[in-house]
């Protein structure tokens, strides 16, 4: 995709597509020109000096092009002077077509188009409309520069977008109880009826597993397959966000769901499709930071910290529904829900802002503001439903940054209200729920005057609940974060205390040998502190929790510290330490990785022995029958299994996690789940 001493075959392609769909308007080469540079896309926006004529490609579609007709012999020098007047301008967005005299053309711009009064004339147009016809060249420049003044007039300030096809229609009740009966009728096993249910009061009928994407991105092809693999064996619902992989997880469902539908395997009135739009991060920061400095900042913007800001103002939820929509190749989406709202307390604590009361109203009123948008969004078409995805609308009432269920609800009522309508379309919650984590059967805080769990007044106000991180504990008592799932014991066999020493004594040869050798900036860390592993890492080793918090500390600490010292002093060294340099590199860097590995070992053992606990707590409690499956596969289906959850949403980045998780669809719901909760509440753990 990157450009060299000559342009990339891919753009040059997504060129010639470009091109030839302005020629023939034919959308479906401009949608395999667009498709083309979206191939890059994230590498095009990290490095756009390394995609120059992608970009032109980018500009070419989006500003469009304008259309040049010549009529009259080309021999003729009344054609080449037109010609030439037209050539004396920078035109780099254009198509050029030429009417010979008495030879008919098929290409559009070219049809009714004559000489005027025997002269060759130069047609002007802008989506086959065109000016009147120019004969004398000296006109030219002033004629091009009116069109070109009215066609980029209508669009200042407005940001480009390079859009792409969009798939017509949405989840319906027939289409998706269509596609539970063909899952069901195509398995031949009756059982899979236990895997649906209604969302809420929306007449659509969801598997009681959704497909998440968070982590989920276009360059693993193992995610594109489990994605295919889950709509097509069952499971109709899929949870994104505009802030997942920054876009990225958003174009890869609608890639599949092109894909699918085009080859018939799928429709898309079968499938629901959910995303979230709230949090301003990496491009949409930029783009936020940009228009701060133009004057143009979007209101009401929540910043919470160095690089996360928050926002749910319309101005900004419209310009990301647009982004929404156009990642997903999607005319409607079917529910949008606000992500994680409940920053705004955050932010004000941070500001030192403590009254609450006024806080909530507040908090609530933008909470309707963006509702009424919403509204207006369903009467537009683009969206069906919304809602809210919220962490602690399972916290307790007296919680500085609880959220209440019943009075989303309301701000819905008044949004629909302030529109003319006396139904509202508030039809969805999602917040995290998992075996520990079971406040929303358990807490007794929504707002509502009876003060019920969340789930049981969501059962009677009839909103659908989906939750998250069923897999992910992240309050079971001093355990950090707990995955819940049986983890593979690595072959691996390291003996840790020789295995420090190794790096330990390598760490010691650099700091004596090499260090002292390399010049210091005055900046930062001193050259003899870039390698002290072993120390660290026998300091941080009792602190391990589990395999989860270690992959934390090795993908977030280690390797980016590590690789960016490695990379710094190879770039930077010369003279005679460099050989020096490189050859104790070479002796260190397994060494390093052999400590790691064991480490790695280690962490997983402590979450198998913890996992392990969870598994004896829970077993008596379950059939017999379910005993021998995963602890994941049970996890998800005591989720599962839970009166007032309608879905649970589960990352499954791999087919072979697909074939696991999707098999407990087709068990009978577990009778007591209540009890679950109860027993592992009482959990501890070593």
């Amino acid at each position: 995709g990157t450009d060299g001493a000559t342009p990339s075959a891919n753009a040059v392609a997504a060129s010639a597509l470009a091109r030839l769909a302005a020629h023939f308007d034919r959308q479906d080469w401009r949608a395999a020109a667009v498709n083309a540079v979206r191939a890059y896309g994230r590498q095009i926006t990290r490095y756009p000096r390394a995609f120059a004529k992608s970009l032109a490609v980018v500009d070419f579609l989006t500003q469009g092009p304008v259309e040049l007709a010549f009529v009259g012999d080309k021999t003729q020098d009344s054609v080449r002077a037109l010609k030439q007047a037209v050539a004396d301008l920078y035109l780099p967005n254009r198509i050029v077509a030429t009417s010979e005299p008495g030879v008919s053309s098929s290409l559009p711009l070219l049809k009714g188009k004559q000489a005027v009064a025997g002269k060759p004339a130069l047609y002007i147009c802008r989506d086959f409309s065109c000016q009147q016809p120019v004969t004398d060249p000296s006109l030219v420049a002033g004629a091009l520069g009116a069109t070109l003044a009215s066609s980029t007039g209508s669009h200042a300030g407005e940001q480009k977008m390079l859009r792409g096809t969009q798939l017509s229609g949405s989840a319906t009740i027939q289409g998706t109880a269509a596609y539970a009966a063909r899952m069901i009728g195509r398995s031949g096993d009756a059982a899979l009826a236990h895997g649906f249910v209604a969302l809420g009061t929306t007449g659509l009928t969801t598997t009681r597993l959704g497909f998440g994407t968070y982590r989920v991105d276009m360059k693993d092809v193992e995610h594109r397959e489990a994605l295919r693999k889950a709509l097509l064996e069952s499971c109709n619902l899929i949870d994104t966000s505009t802030n997942y992989m920054d876009g990225d997880s958003e174009r890869l469902v609608g890639a599949v769901l092109a894909e699918l539908i085009a080859a018939g395997e799928l429709w898309r009135e079968e499938v629901i499709v959910v995303s979230k739009i709230g949090y301003v991060q990496t491009q949409n920061l930029k783009l936020a930071e940009a228009r701060e400095k133009a004057g143009r900042a979007y209101l009401e913007m929540v910043k919470y910290g160095d690089g996360i800001w928050h926002c749910i103002h319309p101005e900004f939820l419209a310009d990301q529904l647009t982004l929404s929509l156009d990642r997903l190749g999607l005319a409607t989406l079917d529910v949008c829900l606000l992500h994680n709202p409940e920053y705004f307390f955050s932010e004000a604590a941070h500001r030192g802002e403590n009254d609450l009361p006024a806080l909530r109203r507040t908090f609530y009123e933008r909470l309707e503001r963006a509702f009424v948008y919403f509204e207006s969004q369903v009467a537009a078409g683009r969206l069906q439903y919304y809602g809210v995805s919220s962490n602690t609308v399972t916290s307790l009432a007296d919680d500085a940054e609880a959220t209440s269920l019943a009075q989303m609800v309301q701000a819905a009522q008044a949004a629909a209200k302030s529109v003319g309508s006396d139904r509202h379309h508030f039809q969805i919650v999602q917040c995290p729920m998992n075996v520990f984590e079971s406040g929303a059967a358990l807490i007794s805080n929504t707002g509502a005057s009876n003060q019920q769990s969340l789930l049981t007044y969501a059962q009677e106000a009839c909103i659908a609940v989906l939750v998250n991180r069923p897999l992910n504990a992240m309050s079971a008592p001093r355990s950090g974060m707990l995955r819940l799932a049986e983890l593979p014991l690595e072959d691996v066999s390291v003996d840790i205390v020789r295995q420090f020493d190794a790096v330990g004594n390598l760490e010691k040869e650099y700091r004596e040998t090499i260090a002292p050798a390399i010049q210091h900036d005055g900046q930062g860390m001193l050259p003899a502190e870039f390698f002290g592993w072993a120390q660290e890492l026998q300091r941080v080793r009792p602190q391990i929790q589990g395999l989860e918090h270690w992959e934390q500390i090795e993908h977030r600490t280690i390797a980016p510290q590590i690789n960016h010292v490695l990379q710094t002093l190879s770039r930077h060294l010369s003279g005679t330490v460099v050989e020096q340099w490189e050859a104790w590199r070479e002796r260190y860097i397994p060494e390093l990785l052999k400590l790691l590995r064991g480490l790695r070992r280690e962490a997983t053992d402590r979450s198998r022995a913890r996992t392990g606990i969870v598994t004896a707590a829970i077993d008596p409690l379950l059939p017999m029958a379910r005993l021998p499956h995963s602890l994941s596969r049970k996890a998800l289906w005591i989720l599962a299994s839970t009166p007032g959850v309608t879905c649970v949403l589960n990352g499954m980045r791999t087919p072979s996690y697909v074939e696991d998780a999707l098999a407990v669809l087709r068990w009978e719901p577990l009778k007591d789940v209540r009890v679950v909760y109860g027993k592992l509440k009482d959990v501890v753990f070593s």
